[in-house]
């Protein structure tokens, strides 16, 4: 899944289960991502990257390969005060597991790798070899405006 695809489809699928959810970018540094907004009005700013299938050609339509969706998950619940970071990552990871795309393989949070990520965010297999990465950039507060890039508090 190209990055412009995966991002609408990220947007859809965290409005789809009750969670604001916009576009985001800061132009060539970072092309795509996505703004969450959680019920407490807390917001995390993820990026998105992908790395394309073997011998894709941007030049030409996308070529989908589609076998069997991810097996669901329990989504973990965020509530309506303070949510750690941590728990923010393993409810995205849920959703987007649980969306039913045939074209995902595996999501995984960066966190649950044998050797966890610094930032916090999620992985994205495709059947077709493609892969998706979205980083945490900003996280914030209610009313607060975003800091330094991936100087992220452990709770909004």
């Amino acid at each position: 899944m190209r990055p412009a695809r995966f991002q609408q489809f990220a947007i859809d699928t965290y409005r789809a289960a009750g969670l604001g959810a916009e576009p985001w970018n800061e132009k060539t540094k970072r092309p795509y991502g996505v703004k969450v907004r959680l019920a407490s009005g807390a917001e995390v700013w993820h990026a998105i990257t992908t790395q394309s299938r073997e011998g894709d050609d941007f030049e030409r339509p996308e070529e989908p390969v589609e076998k069997d969706a991810p097996e669901p998950v329990a989504v973990p619940e965020l509530g309506a005060g303070r949510v750690r970071l941590l728990d923010v990552e393993r409810h995205l990871v849920a959703l987007l597991t649980n969306a039913g795309s045939t074209e995902m393989a595996r999501v995984y949070g960066y966190s649950d790798r044998e050797q966890p990520g610094r930032s916090p965010g999620f992985g994205v297999e495709f059947h077709s070899g493609a892969r998706a990465f979205a980083s945490f950039v900003h996280a914030m507060r209610s009313g607060q405006a975003p800091g330094q890039p991936f100087d992220l508090p452990a709770e909004v």
